[in-house]
C-alpha cells in the first residue's frame, strides 16, 4: 500500500539526516504500533529511486504471512504517527510491503530465524567448493565476519567470509489446501 507524503514540497532532500538515521527514527516511531497490530517489522528502507524518495516498511507475520489487507491496516495505523512526528525533511512516498516468499536476510535477527534452514546464497565471485556464484545450502551459523553453510545435497561444510557474500535469501514454504477443479 503506497501513500504519498507531499506536505514538504519545497524542501530539498534530507541533508541533515542520514538514510540510516531516518530509518531508525521511523522504526522507533512505528514499532510498538505495528507490534500491537500483531505484526513484526522485517525491514525499513528509505531511499531515492531516481524519481522520488521512498519510505518502505516491510512487515511480517510468520504464522500466516502477509496479505494486502494487512499492508493496508498497517499503513492506516502508521501514517498518522509518521505524519505527526514529521521526521523526514523532504517529500516521500510511504509503502508497506510483505517480505514475500523470497526474502532477503539482511541482519542478525533475520539470519537467526533461518539457522538450520535452507537458504540460497549469492556470492560476488564463483566459489570452487560451492561450484558457482549461487547455491543452495543450510545456514548453520554466522558471526560478524564468517558464515558456515552445509551444501546441499552433498552435506559438505562451507565456511565463507562475510565479504564474499552478496546476498542470502530464504524461501518460506506455505502449505495450501488442495482444490479440486
Amino acid at each position: 500500500m503506497k501513500k504519498d507524503h507531499k506536505n514538504n514540497k519545497n524542501k530539498s532532500p534530507a541533508k541533515t539526516q542520514s538514510k540510516k538515521q531516518i530509518e531508525q527514527t521511523v522504526r522507533n516511531l512505528v514499532e510498538l504500533e505495528i507490534i500491537s497490530l500483531g505484526y513484526e517489522i522485517w525491514d525499513i528502507e528509505y531511499y531515492h529511486d531516481g524519481i522520488e524518495w521512498l519510505l518502505e516498511i516491510t512487515i511480517d507475520k510468520p504464522e500466516t504471512g502477509i496479505s494486502l489487507d494487512d499492508c493496508e491496516k498497517v499503513t492506516r495505523a502508521v501514517n498518522p504517527v509518521i505524519d505527526a512526528a514529521d521526521p523526514i525533511e523532504n517529500s516521500y512516498s510511504l509503502a508497506v510491503y510483505s517480505p514475500g516468499l523470497n526474502r532477503e536476510l539482511k541482519n542478525a535477527l533475520h539470519l537467526n530465524k533461518y539457522i538450520d534452514r535452507k537458504v540460497t546464497v549469492k556470492l560476488f565471485t564463483k566459489n570452487e567448493t560451492a561450484g558457482n556464484k549461487s547455491f543452495n545450502a543450510v545456514l548453520k551459523e554466522f558471526s560478524d565476519e564468517n558464515f558456515k553453510f552445509e551444501l546441499l545435497p552433498e552435506n559438505k561444510e562451507l565456511l565463507l567470509a562475510k565479504k564474499e557474500i552478496a546476498h542470502i535469501y530464504a524461501y518460506d514454504e506455505f502449505v495450501y489446501d488442495e482444490i479440486n477443479i
